[in-house]
């Protein structure tokens, strides 16, 4: 029974196909080279399915008279630093003036309540096509989990580009180095657990490994991934579930340790660290991300930011841009997002019951 929670893990909710512990017995070098060429390999033929995929989706659509008529903003619901921020800043340098007629698409962060500061100012901004959404499983969890003013309605989708496996991570300076040594501590421990937020892809993950494997977590909530990497590597946590493309970079240098992660094959970059699968745990598990404007925006400004939005993250800069920061790329276009948030949302409902009090 494999726990891809399709929905219900895909950032608070989803589990998909794409893809280091810093202490690997020697023995299993080999082991671990091969996986990862196998890996790599493996994530290229997906990456080029994909890129063939989106430029065959990609349509053409009118330019509507009066739009664009200034710069086009994208609301990040987290803080700086996070992948969702980092993502969408690779998307809005890959856009840079060659699309919306030669405005720009402008990052702005507003961070709180686990997403939905945010989500609120996109719903209720002015349906004009002018204000936009980082869209992650957030604004698949709010609705069912928290007393917001907003539905998965009040959004309509225009992409995704991104799946991003979950990671179990550690700081450098916990007694334990593997996931097994984790595992006969947490069994015996309560273990603190920090998550960007209540009811987010990686609180949803501890929460069914927790479950799975019988253990006690407290967990510290937080308003950006950015926060919970600083409570991680200062210590003030025994563990975290992160994406892998937030965390490669500090695997790689030793200032945090991996444990083990939700791709169903290893990530290249970190060939060492071994899937929940490989350890007997049927977790395959991710968050995504992708865009969206508010539902009301009219036909001819929403088909023209589908169109525009297809062109730049089909785009090789933007792919090119995304493999450089170890962000694994997923495509779908609008209508297939649609439709995965929303069977993404009723997924979810199943494990609304874990998920309040946690």
């Amino acid at each position: 029974m494999k726990k891809r929670m399709a929905a219900l893990l895909f950032a608070g909710i989803m589990a998909a196909s794409l893809a280091g512990c810093s202490s690997k017995p020697a023995e299993t070098t080999a082991a671990a080279t091969e996986a990862a060429t196998e890996a790599a390999a493996e994530t290229k033929a997906e990456e080029t399915a994909a890129e063939e995929k989106a430029a065959e989706t990609v349509k053409e659509a009118a330019k509507p008279d009066n739009f664009p008529k200034k710069n086009i903003k994208i609301i990040v619901p987290y803080d700086a630093g996070g992948g969702v921020d980092i993502t969408t800043r690779i998307l809005a340098e890959a856009a840079g003036k060659d699309y919306f007629d030669g405005k720009s698409l402008i990052v702005e962060n507003m961070a709180g309540g686990g997403a939905v500061i945010g989500h609120t100012a996109v719903a209720n901004a002015d349906p004009d096509g002018y204000t936009l959404l980082a869209y992650t499983s957030a604004v698949v969890n709010n609705p069912l989990l928290k007393d917001v003013t907003y539905t998965l309605d009040s959004f309509k989708t225009l992409g995704m580009v991104c799946f991003d496996p979950e990671i179990l991570v550690v700081p450098p300076t916990a007694e334990y180095k593997t996931y097994d040594e984790f595992v006969e501590y947490a069994k015996t421990h309560t273990v603190k657990v920090a998550t960007p937020g209540h009811s987010t892809a990686h609180h949803i993950a501890a929460i069914q490994f927790a479950k799975d494997l019988g253990l006690k977590f407290e967990y510290l909530h937080n308003d950006s991934a950015s926060v919970q990497m600083q409570q991680l590597m200062g210590g003030h946590c025994d563990a975290a579930f992160m994406a892998v493309g937030e965390t490669v970079s500090q695997i790689k240098d030793g200032t945090i340790i991996g444990l083990a992660m939700g791709g169903e094959e290893r990530n290249a970059d970190i060939p060492d660290v071994p899937t929940f699968t490989e350890k007997g745990e049927d977790l395959v598990a991710g968050a995504f991300r992708g865009y969206a404007c508010p539902a009301g925006v009219p036909d001819d400004v929403y088909n023209y930011l589908v169109s525009e939005f297809d062109k730049i993250i089909t785009s090789d800069k933007f792919i090119d841009a995304m493999k450089e920061a170890s962000i694994p790329y997923a495509y779908k276009n609008a209508a297939d997002f649609q439709a995965y948030a929303n069977q993404c949302s009723k997924d979810l409902e199943a494990l609304v019951p874990e998920l309040k009090g946690n």
